[in-house]
């Protein structure tokens, strides 16, 4: 009898010590830390996939529209790639969307009138629009400055006017004509009885070449020497860029009207 209720002893003994030693195993694994997975650049459907598999949950906390990247791309992960983690946790993600932010036109700066290589940089790299030339036309001004602005076929910045309201999408392109120096015609101004230097300048402004000049005797300063006669001559239809020549005298001509 006491054997038996020895042998007994030993075996419930024994039992217990197996079952410790399962239950131990059992909690060391269950507890154990995974290496998390890098997600960043996978399709959000199949992301989950994988999450589930490895027993984890995936949250969307934030999406952004990132020009060229189609919607559902996963852009970022917290933990990050490489974290030891428990199984069941959470793991919080950014997705790219599919449906572009849209900025108010207000928001962008002035554009009429400022140098186009400046304003295509700064569209771009401050707020992902493009830019892009489709014509040229003949502007008193710098050559290459910003005449119209045109979104979706629809003129939204001239000298005019400037349309605040619009909503430009992001990685959307603003078409835009330039000004250019060349091909506008006017009407040749009275350059006589005026000076030299004076002359120059003013033909300087109205993108107009001055040609060869012609002195008589008289002139010993050119600068300030006097225009009696010009070609083309006052009243003449010209264009940007021609050339003008003047001839001059040293003394102011006697039929010049003093205004």
């Amino acid at each position: 009898m006491i054997w038996r209720n020895l042998i007994g002893m030993a075996l419930f003994l024994l039992g217990c010590l197996v079952l410790t030693i399962i239950g131990l195993r059992w909690y060391t694994h269950h507890g154990q830390s995974l290496i998390l997975p890098n997600y960043v650049g996978e399709k959000l459907v199949e992301a989950r996939e994988n999450a589930e598999r490895a027993s984890f949950e995936l949250r969307i906390i934030d999406s952004t529209f990132v020009v060229g990247k189609e919607g559902g791309i996963i852009l970022d992960q917290n933990p990050k790639a490489g974290s030891k983690v428990k199984q069941k946790r959470k793991i919080y993600l950014t997705v790219s969307k599919s449906q572009a932010d849209e900025i108010p036109f207000r928001r962008l700066p002035i554009l009429y009138g400022k140098s186009y290589a400046r304003k295509q940089k700064e569209l771009e790299q401050g707020y992902q629009i493009k830019s892009k030339v489709i014509g040229r036309k003949y502007d008193a001004g710098a050559p290459d400055h910003i005449l119209e602005v045109i979104y979706r076929g629809r003129t939204i910045v001239d000298e005019k006017q400037r349309k605040e309201d619009v909503m430009i999408e992001k990685g959307g392109t603003l078409e835009m004509i330039l000004s250019k120096s060349s091909g506008g015609s006017l009407t040749m101004p009275d350059l006589t009885c005026k000076m030299y230097t004076e002359v120059a300048f003013h033909l300087q402004t109205l993108n107009l070449m001055m040609g060869e000049n012609h002195q008589d005797d008289t002139v010993e300063d050119q600068n300030e020497a006097y225009v009696w006669k010009q070609v083309p001559s006052a009243g003449a239809r010209v264009y940007t860029g021609d050339t003008v020549q003047v001839f001059l005298t040293q003394v102011r001509p006697a039929d010049c009207i003093d205004l």
